[in-house]
């Protein structure tokens, strides 16, 4: 894992980073976002390429894009069954010291304040991937569901029947 993506970076620091037009990357393992890994399907061995291209605003402040990639195993409501979700997010922002100093951001750059004054980018990353999951993950159709699912209608179909001819007792 390289350092760059797990170390902590003050204000200070990435203004100097967007200062020399810096670009930051390399892969994160799924199995190390303790956040995350608890609204996967199963522990894998999945990856996420992430990027940090830093630069300025024009008011001087330090921008940040941040374009992380990923195919996550999900459980699908459906069936029960993995179902892969792809992410490939690309996300702007403009480093800021507070919320008083968020509040008054006026380009079409995000906020981003940075607790305690620093920023570990594996976090960011870690954030963004859980933001961008599906909140009642499934197949995009039943016919690639698992078991569970193809049995669904036949089950429906025979409660139905049920319910629609009650018996009558005298």
């Amino acid at each position: 894992m390289p350092a760059s993506l797990h170390a902590w970076y003050s204000l200070h620091d990435l203004e100097a980073l967007g200062e020399r037009g810096a670009v930051l990357g390399g892969e994160l393992r799924v199995a190390e976002l303790t956040r995350l890994k608890v609204s996967l399907h199963a522990d894998c061995d999945a990856t996420v390429q992430a990027g940090l291209r830093c630069g300025r605003a024009a008011d001087g402040r330090a921008t940040l894009q941040l374009t992380c990639t990923a195919t996550l195993p999900l459980t699908c409501q459906r069936c029960l069954e993995p179902v892969e979700h792809t992410v490939d997010e690309t996300v702007d922002w403009v480093v800021v010291g507070s919320e008083a100093e968020a509040a008054r951001v006026v380009d079409n750059l995000e906020p981003l304040v940075l607790a305690d004054g620093r920023l570990q980018i594996a976090t960011l990353v870690e954030d963004e991937l859980i933001v961008s999951l599906p909140m009642a993950p499934r197949h995009a159709s039943i016919d690639e569901c698992g078991a569970l699912a193809q049995n669904l209608d036949g089950i429906l179909v025979d409660q139905d029947v049920e319910r629609a001819e009650p018996t009558l007792e005298a």
